[in-house]
């Protein structure tokens, strides 16, 4: 026994004697009996106890395991038998209790349509000497079964009796089998107790995809692969790969699922998947309101974790939203695409669709370690502690838990907790560039440490821990909320002109000019590939009033050699300190694909470290008589 529990003992004890002559609450002093709740139970650890079994057709029956549960099953010498057999309770006294519920633990395997196979009833006035049939049954609604995939035992949840208060009822578990197929259920703990049924997430629909494609359906729009049932791997898979990569598209597609009696919804399955190119674009999941692929009703849903690709290890897809569809009756597509370089393999299985909250939404964010288990690019709400910040260290990270020394407004951390913090713990925020920054970065705002908020964003990895990046929506402490933001400081869409910007020509006869709906262009081809060395510079630009700034700007290139973009289209920076004289060159962190018009952004370029200067920017550009590219620049910004 730890001290502590030791003193705790000893101050109860005090606290009991000297209630005469203390000011404790008299509360204390009072030792209160625990209430027994159960009603009725039964664990059928060695018998069928007080339950009875009856049978109506087929020689098998409900009887005692030794191994401490009872079970039925039509499956008897390699052979399926036709069956239906009832496990009676005794009559259970409701009439002096207003709330009630039963609970059980059981597994479920092999059955054909377990949500009809397996099934619970309820009735008054039933003789144990009579058939089921001899009084009316009323099924009660549970959570739907699914196969575990193996001999583990589930709870049955809370399944409500309150609309049996004052009544004498009996229980029963009603059992049915084919010749075709025969399950088998195993059971104990069965227990009725007093208060209301806890509501738990309702399964609506299930297919565990263990036996066979069930109710769902196949269909191929182009290639010869589908999806199949894999007996090896009891699930759903599809694979574009023979002895080749094949071109395929293929739909995997639900029975109607009606949600018309709901509120709130969402999807859980399990998946694996291998070889893929990006498992986010070839293997993905739809919902629509109509049943025909070719319908264009299909939206994407959000999976929240994907499947490593470097094995087949299934992994849960997490919670997908479907409350935008509470009211209707959809379908769910599962949605392959193959081609002939990439083919991936994606298997399937434990399909479910629950009444209920998902997590990681607006009203039931993800907690923190929740977010961790979920690192695969899905897109969510999270809420935790506003806890310190990440800092680089030299090829590492080094992560404070403690705001006065913070000189970056990048990141911050976020903890399920203030106290007892590790980076194992921790989500990693990246801060995008605008409002979202101003208000959270801790260099500026030391006070929000401590604070809970909750942020949207992609759960990836970032500054070297488990992350949340992309943020776009915020709610503050205060219940302050909005979307990020960013504030434009200077533009120019070279739309209609160079507007202020000027060209210089260094060598060679072209020069930058306006080309009417490419913007600012420049190409040292004319009917022959001739050298130059021409730069775009802008007018002087103050950004002496900043703190932080970045630009972007749209451009495509083409017509010339490829690997020689990122020498001859070049992006250049000088200040007023050196009146701009002594231009340095910036990284472009993207170009196009440098063989068609695409345009493409350029993506943030970081000029933080020019806030508060006067700054003047060149586009530099160069060729040969080898090759002579064409450059088109247009929408640049500059913002904080």
């Amino acid at each position: 026994m730890k001290k502590t529990k030791i003193y705790g003992l000893m101050l109860l004890i005090s606290g009991i004697s000297l209630t005469s002559c203390s000011n404790l609450d008299e509360s204390i002093a009072i030792i209160k009996p625990i209430q027994n709740n159960t009603i009725y139970s039964e664990t059928f650890a060695s018998s069928l106890g007080g339950f009875i079994s009856k049978s109506v057709t087929g020689d098998q029956v409900w009887a005692e395991n030794s191994n401490g549960y009872v079970m039925m099953t039509g499956y008897a010498n390699s052979v399926n038998v036709a069956n239906e057999d009832w496990l009676i309770s005794p009559e259970i006294d409701l009439t002096t209790v207003g709330a009630s519920h039963l609970t059980f633990e059981h597994c479920a395997r092999y059955f054909a349509d377990v949500s009809n196979e397996a099934t619970i009833w309820v009735a008054e006035g039933y003789k144990s000497d009579s058939l089921p049939k001899s009084v009316s049954w009323t099924q009660l609604k549970t959570s739907a079964f699914s196969d575990p995939g193996s001999w583990v035992f589930n709870s049955s949840g809370q399944v409500s009796l309150t609309a049996y208060a004052g009544k004498k009822i009996r229980i029963a578990f009603k059992y049915i089998s084919t010749a075709t197929k025969a399950g088998t259920w195993e059971m104990k703990n069965f227990s009725v107790e007093k208060g209301e049924a806890t509501l738990d997430a309702q399964v609506m629909y299930s297919n565990s995809f263990a036996y066979g494609i069930g109710d769902f359906k196949a269909q191929s729009v182009s290639g010869a692969q589908l999806w199949t049932y894999s007996s090896a791997y009891t699930c759903m898979a599809v694979s574009g790969y023979t002895t080749a990569n094949n071109a395929n598209e293929d739909w995997l597609i639900s029975p109607a699922i009606d949600l018309t009696n709901v509120t709130n919804s969402y999807l859980s399955f399990d998946h694996a998947g291998r070889y893929f190119g990006t498992p986010s674009a070839e293997a993905t999941v739809w919902v629509s309101t109509t049943d025909s692929v070719a319908s264009a009703n299909w939206t994407q849903l959000n999976v929240m974790n994907y499947f490593s690709n470097t094995s087949f290890t299934f992994v849960n897809s997490g919670n997908l939203n479907l409350s935008t569809y509470a009211g209707k009756k959809i379908r769910i597509a599962l949605k392959y695409i193959s081609s002939t370089s990439v083919a991936g393999n994606w298997e399937v299985r434990n399909f479910q669709i629950y009444n209920g909250f998902a997590s990681g939404i607006d009203t039931h964010p993800f907690t923190v370690s929740q977010a961790i288990t979920y690192q695969s690019g899905g897109i969510a709400w999270v809420e935790g502690y506003v806890v310190g910040y990440a800092w680089p260290f030299m090829t590492q990270y080094a992560y404070f838990f403690k705001p006065d020394s913070c000189s970056q407004r990048t990141n911050i951390l976020m903890a399920d907790t203030t106290g007892n913090i590790f980076s194992s713990k921790a989500l990693a925020i990246q801060l995008p560039r605008g409002s979202l920054r101003n208000l959270l970065n801790l260099k500026d705002n030391h006070t929000r440490v401590g604070q809970k908020i909750r942020l949207y964003g992609t759960l990836n990895s970032a500054l070297g821990i488990a992350g949340l990046t992309n943020v776009s929506k915020y709610v503050l402490a205060d219940g302050t909320s909005g979307n990020s933001s960013t504030t434009s400081f200077f533009s120019e869409t070279f739309a209609s002109s160079l507007g202020l910007f000027t060209q210089t020509s260094v060598s060679g006869a072209q020069t930058w000019g306006y080309a009417s709906g490419f913007g600012a262009k420049m190409s040292g081809y004319t009917t022959v590939n001739n050298a130059n060395e021409d730069w775009l510079y802008s007018p002087e630009i103050d950004m002496t009033t900043l703190t932080s700034a970045a630009l972007s700007f749209d451009h495509t290139i083409n017509k010339g050699v490829v690997a020689n973009m990122r020498t001859e289209q070049t992006l250049w920076i000088a200040t007023s300190e050196t009146n701009f004289t002594a231009f340095s060159q910036i990284s472009i962190p993207t170009y196009p694909a440098g063989n068609t018009w695409t345009y493409v952004n350029s993506g943030e370029i970081n000029l933080d470290a020019f806030a508060g200067k006067k700054i003047k920017l060149a586009f530099k550009y160069t060729c040969t008589t080898a090759s002579s590219a064409t450059w088109e620049l247009k929408n640049l910004l500059i913002y904080y």
